[in-house]
């Protein structure tokens, strides 16, 4: 029988363990290892977010859905290998966090479990249909397979989610988040504000303008143009024709102004 003395201090060995594993995978600064496993993951981050747009690009796009394509298994082979990296990182994370519950919780964690997600239910209809994986399907193919397959579709645009892990890498871009979180009670109250102006122009342009200009044929089209010109981006594609119209469109690009500079100072009184 095993002292109780022995077994604290093999307890207390495995803790220490998991800590400095831990400390490896969230600080670069731990050690010199640690700096370059966090830029390899940095760089296969940038790969990651390269195939991804290339893949749609109509030159580029065979090359990662036709498997009949000379690149098309070196370019999966790659694709492959990064998403194991990054499924080591996410399994080693989950191993070593110090709780269950607190991994949930954290956002990143879920960030980077749906960026992967794709590449695996892609490969398990490969394996079960004998169809691509979803990271080499085209449009086309996906369309073909009707809505059985419309989890995969939802699946592929997970994949944009890859991206945000950069915010891990960066203390300045977490800083930024936090700030964010912190202040989201008054951000969202802009965001209701931004609805009411929204609906309240929107819908008083659409009174003035609409028996005399067709482009505002709908409250709904009167919103459009309302939070367009509300941003200052102004497309231009709808635009007031009559006196009111335009007097209710002068007073809205005042409004914007103003409103476009509440959120740096709500974000800047945060820090």
């Amino acid at each position: 029988m095993k002292h109780p003395a022995e077994c604290c201090v093999r307890t207390l060995h495995l803790q220490l363990k998991r800590k400095a594993v831990h400390d490896f995978l969230l600080n670069p600064r731990s050690s010199k290892i640690a700096t370059v496993w966090h830029s390899v993951d940095i760089l296969f981050i940038c790969v990651s977010i390269a195939f991804l747009i290339m893949e749609t690009d109509p030159v580029l796009k065979d090359h990662f859905t036709d498997k009949r394509d000379p690149y098309y298994n070196a370019i999966y082979g790659i694709n492959a290998f990064v998403i194991s990296f990054f499924t080591i990182d996410l399994v080693l994370r989950f191993l070593t966090w110090p709780t269950f519950l607190s991994f949930w919780k954290n956002i990143f964690n879920i960030l980077d479990i749906l960026s992967i997600l794709p590449f695996y239910v892609g490969l398990i209809a490969d394996l079960t249909d004998g169809n691509p994986a979803i990271d080499a399907m085209s449009d086309t193919e996906m369309d073909q397979m009707g809505k059985r397959y419309v989890v995969l579709r939802v699946c592929r645009i997970f994949r944009i989610i890859r991206i945000f892990k950069f915010v891990r890498h960066s203390q300045d871009l977490i800083l930024i988040v936090r700030v964010v979180v912190h202040a989201k009670k008054e951000l969202g109250l802009l965001v209701i504000l931004l609805g009411i102006f929204t609906i309240t122009f929107g819908s008083i342009m659409y009174y003035v303008e609409h028996e005399v200009n067709d482009q505002f044929n709908s409250i709904m089209q009167g919103c459009w143009w309302s939070i367009v010109t509300i941003t200052t981006v102004g497309y231009g594609e709808v635009v007031p024709s009559t006196p009111g119209g335009k007097f209710v469109g002068s007073v809205v690009l005042t409004l914007g102004i103003v409103f476009l500079a509440l959120p740096m100072t709500i974000i800047v009184s945060k820090f």
